[in-house]
């Protein structure tokens, strides 16, 4: 009797749904060790339950794996369900597990806790190069009303905003999601689960039981608070999850520019400098979206006739600033070769003939698509000396009255006499005149490409001629190009933003 004692149990636990794996030291040890730190990129992380690198508090509750290995799957029927539905086929599981419905003896401090960070606590090591606000998911299986509940703390510590994860929905099944529970709301409120982390570097990030009989699959850490992650992180929402964690986030913008060719006249030289950040966008879009030898003409410095508001030392500065913004930014996002950047005031002839030249070159299945960027002086002089046929092949895309209003040889209605199609979307201001924060992003990023964007926008904003840039990051003439890229007529982003930016440029940053 005394050597049968123990297998009757392991049946009535077997039969109960009660994880014998459980007392296997084995499976609740690390599979990997301290160094293995977990990277961010692009303001996302995903991480699998299983690579704790340490856990910790485990007294009375601890956490087990399982996985495809045979010797790790235990008895309980659901094992291997939900190892196949699993990323990266693992999962961890906080056991014993003795409270699975109201009915069942609710003991705090042993199979439930209010307060984080005092039973089962796990240790990942994730390094972030963008610090910020990170909206924390899990990935969970929940098959009854009390294996629902989960907390996530920073650095020792448990914030209030990373207290009782609650999950309501999807039982029976892998579901990701990121809701706190509270006293109005105990299935949770969307987007009340985040970790403040303020600095750039390794960080500590913890987990610690709610409530035991837990699942855990995976987390995911994202800075964009409108993120839904979906089905299994290999391809989570389309994007690419890399052996170290780090989540190649593709754009979901879709590219699809259209047919013709691209001319941007830009000023620069006036009292406004927001030129200088949108030029090195515009450049950097082209190339990492694969448009850049759509581009055919490019000038700056439009403004043909200097106002009292910028001295003649200032607008000379910015001649310069605005002839690097375009030849540097070129040669470091690559594709431009061959292209002429025009300082439109200082060489007026020639960039004239050159927006003349393509003008003349267009044709109902090739137009020409001018960005008016500043003043339409240029333009105007560039119609008064191309040929009359073509005008109908030529498209302007304008944004602001402040441009059209502004010329010193043309208005814009005369600009329209021409023939041309105008084609006016809203002010880009609204979404691309942002707070300088807004660009961190770029400022902390450590390809030196993006880093270049992001200084000129910033020496926009130190510039001393202007008052109203301080603080700010402007690329709005910039919206224009994300306008053309997406469909122009046939559909173009109309109020596109800094996370588009953003989503495309790192697009092309990550890709291999």
């Amino acid at each position: 009797m005394k050597d049968s004692l123990p297998c009757t149990v392991c049946l009535l636990l077997m039969f109960s749904g009660v994880h014998i794996h459980a007392q296997t030291p084995d499976l609740a040890k690390p599979i990997v060790d301290s160094e293995r730190v977990f990277e961010e990129n692009g303001g996302l992380v995903a991480v699998e339950a299983e690579n704790f690198y340490k856990q910790t508090k485990t007294g009375k509750r601890q956490w087990y794996r399982s996985g495809m290995d045979s010797a790790e799957i235990g008895p309980n029927d659901m094992a291997e369900k939900y190892i196949e539905s699993a990323s990266g086929k693992g999962y961890i599981e906080i056991l014993p597990d003795t409270r699975k419905t109201h009915d069942d003896e609710l003991i705090r401090g042993e199979n439930f806790s209010n307060v984080p960070g005092i039973l089962g606590v796990l240790h990942y090591k994730v390094k972030i190069k963008e610090p910020g606000r990170y909206y924390v998911w899990v990935r969970a299986y929940s098959s009854g009303s009390e294996d629902n509940g989960i907390h996530v703390g920073l650095n020792g510590k448990w914030p209030e905003n990373g207290q009782r994860m609650q999950w309501c929905e999807g039982k029976n099944e892998w579901t990701w999601d990121s809701k706190q529970r509270t006293k109005e709301q105990h299935c949770g409120v969307p987007h009340q689960i985040y970790l403040d982390i303020d600095s750039a570097g390794n960080h500590e990030i913890q987990f610690s039981m709610r409530e035991d009989g837990f699942v855990f699959d995976k987390f995911l850490l994202t800075k964009d608070r409108n993120y839904v992650p979906e089905g299994k992180a290999e391809q989570d929402n389309g994007n690419e999850i890399s052996e170290n964690g780090a989540v190649k986030k593709k754009s979901s913008i879709k590219i699809k520019p259209p047919k013709g060719r691209l001319a941007i006249v830009a000023d620069g030289n006036s009292p406004d400098p927001d030129d200088l950040g949108a030029t090195a966008v515009s450049i950097a879009l082209l190339s990492a979206t694969g448009q850049e030898k759509r581009l055919v003409h490019y000038s700056h410095s439009c403004d043909l006739k200097r106002g009292d508001r910028i001295s003649e030392d200032a607008e000379k500065e910015r001649h310069a600033l605005m002839q690097s913004a375009c030849d540097v930014t070129a040669r470091r996002w690559g594709g431009f070769d061959g292209l002429t950047f025009f300082d439109a005031k200082w060489n007026q002839g020639e960039t004239v003939r050159d927006l003349s030249e393509k003008i003349n070159s267009s044709t109902e299945e090739d137009p020409l698509w001018i960005i008016e960027a500043g003043e339409p002086d240029i333009i105007g002089m560039a119609l008064e000396g191309s040929k009359k046929s073509k005008h109908k092949f030529v498209k302007v895309v304008t944004h602001h009255p402040a441009n059209d209003d502004a010329g010193d040889f043309y208005t814009w209605q005369q600009i329209l006499d021409f023939g041309v199609e105008e084609v006016r979307i809203p002010d880009q201001n609204t979404h691309l005149k942002v707070d300088l924060n807004k660009w961190d992003w770029a400022k902390n990023h450590d390809d030196p490409k993006i880093q270049w964007v992001w200084l000129q926008g910033k020496i926009a904003e130190v510039d001393d001629v202007v008052t109203f840039q301080k603080g700010k990051w402007d690329c709005s003439d910039a919206g224009m190009i994300l306008y053309w890229l997406t469909g122009a007529t046939d559909g173009g982003l109309e109020m596109g933003n800094v996370d588009d930016v953003k989503s495309i440029l790192l697009d092309y940053i990550d890709r291999p």
